[in-house]
C-alpha cells in the first residue's frame, strides 16, 4: 500500500523528453546554398525567441564620458551609454600606442560585474587571485594593444534591480520579469552589446572591420548569442559555456539567466554555434569544469565542424580543452585573436 509520502520520480520523464526533442533547425544542410538558407531562417527564429525581433538597436547610442584614468599602458575610460531608458556602464580600455586599434568586446560572467575582467578589485589579494586564473582578461587584452570595450551586463555590479541574490546579482528577478513580458534577459544583454558595437563603429580610432568578441561563463553565453546574430563581429572566443544543453544548463543547477524559452525546439548548442560559421571561432573549455562538463562538448563540436566543412573553412574553428576548471585561458585566447583579428 502506498503512503501519502510516496515519491513519484519525474526524472525519467524529463530525460525521455530531452532525448526525443525534435529540433526545427537540426543541421542537415549539405551544400553552401542550403546552409545559407538555414542560417538566415534560424537567425530570424532565434531573434524571435530571444524577444528582440524589431528591437535590435540600429543607431549610435547617446554616450557620456564619466571618468578617465591612466593605467600605465592604456587609458581606462568609463562611459554611460543610454539604451532605451536604461543606463549601461561601458569601460573603454584604450592603448597608448598609435591608432587605429583592433577592438575586442569583452563580456564578464557572474560575480562582481565588469570590474572583475578589467582588473578593478577591492583588495590586492583578490587582484592576485583573479590574475592567477586569467580572470582579468579585458585588462590583459588592453595591455597587449587592443582597444577593449567591456560593458556591465544587466543584473550585475552597478545594474541590479530591487532584489539581489546571495550571489550579488538580480538575474532571477530580471529573467522572470522579462519572461512575463515576452522578452528574455539573454536577449536584453545581446541588445546592450549590439548598442556597444554601434558606438564602437562610430569611432575613428578603430579598424571597423576588425571587431572581436570574447566572454567567459555567463559572458560566454552572451557572446555566443551575440555572435550568432551580429555579423559585424569578425572572430570570437567563447570560454566556459560551449556544452550540450542537456549536459550543462539542464544537467544541473544554473542561474535563471541561462534559460531561453523554446530554444531546444529550434536547436541545441551545436546548431546555435554553427550560426557563426564561417567566421573564425574558438571554443574553450576546462577539462575539469564541473558545470560545463568536457564530455558535453564532443557531439555539438562535431556539428559545428560539419558547418565549417560545408563552407570550406575547417581551419576557422577550434576547440581548446585547457587543463583547468571553470576558468578563462588567456594564452589560448590571445593567440586566436592575433591570428584572426
Amino acid at each position: 500500500m502506498q503512503s501519502e509520502q510516496t515519491i513519484y520520480q519525474m526524472q525519467s520523464h524529463l530525460d525521455q523528453a530531452l532525448q526525443t526533442q525534435a529540433h526545427q533547425f537540426a543541421l542537415t544542410a549539405k551544400t553552401e546554398s542550403e546552409f545559407s538558407h538555414w542560417q538566415r531562417d534560424f537567425r530570424t527564429a532565434l531573434a524571435e525567441i530571444l524577444g528582440i525581433t524589431d528591437r535590435i538597436p540600429t543607431e549610435v547610442p547617446k554616450t557620456t564620458l564619466v571618468s578617465s584614468e591612466d593605467r600605465e599602458t592604456y587609458v581606462e575610460e568609463l562611459h554611460n551609454v543610454v539604451v532605451d531608458d536604461l543606463t549601461m556602464p561601458m569601460f573603454l580600455l584604450i592603448p597608448k600606442t598609435p591608432p587605429p586599434y583592433k577592438a575586442i568586446i569583452a563580456l564578464h560572467g557572474h560575480g562582481i560585474g565588469v570590474n572583475q575582467i578589467i582588473g578593478k578589485y577591492p583588495t590586492a589579494q583578490q587582484a592576485e587571485e583573479r590574475a592567477s586564473v586569467d580572470g582579468n582578461y579585458a585588462q590583459r587584452y588592453a595591455e597587449d594593444g587592443y582597444l577593449v570595450c567591456a560593458i556591465e551586463q544587466q543584473g550585475f555590479g552597478r545594474r541590479v534591480a530591487d532584489r539581489v541574490s546571495d550571489n550579488a546579482n538580480s538575474c532571477q528577478q530580471l529573467a522572470y520579469q522579462y519572461l512575463m513580458s515576452g522578452q528574455t534577459l539573454m536577449g536584453e544583454r545581446v541588445r546592450d552589446a549590439i548598442a556597444a558595437i554601434n558606438y564602437l563603429q562610430s569611432r575613428d580610432d578603430i579598424v571597423r572591420e576588425a571587431i572581436g568578441c570574447t566572454g567567459h561563463s555567463g559572458g560566454g553565453a552572451t557572446a555566443l548569442f551575440l555572435c550568432a546574430l551580429e555579423l559585424r563581429i569578425k572572430t570570437a572566443v567563447i570560454s566556459g559555456y560551449f556544452c550540450d544543453y542537456r549536459e550543462s544548463i539542464l544537467g544541473m543547477r544554473h542561474c535563471e539567466c541561462n534559460y531561453v524559452p523554446n530554444l531546444l525546439k529550434l536547436g541545441n548548442m551545436g546548431e546555435v554555434s554553427a550560426l557563426i560559421a564561417p567566421r573564425p571561432l574558438r571554443l574553450m573549455n576546462g577539462e575539469s569544469d564541473p558545470i560545463f562538463p568536457i564530455d558535453g562538448t564532443i557531439q555539438p563540436y562535431e556539428q559545428v565542424q560539419s558547418a565549417y566543412d560545408i563552407l570550406g573553412s575547417k581551419s576557422n574553428v577550434s576547440l581548446v580543452k585547457h587543463p583547468g576548471g571553470h576558468r578563462y585561458s588567456y594564452p589560448d585566447s590571445v593567440a586566436w585573436f592575433q591570428a584572426h583579428l
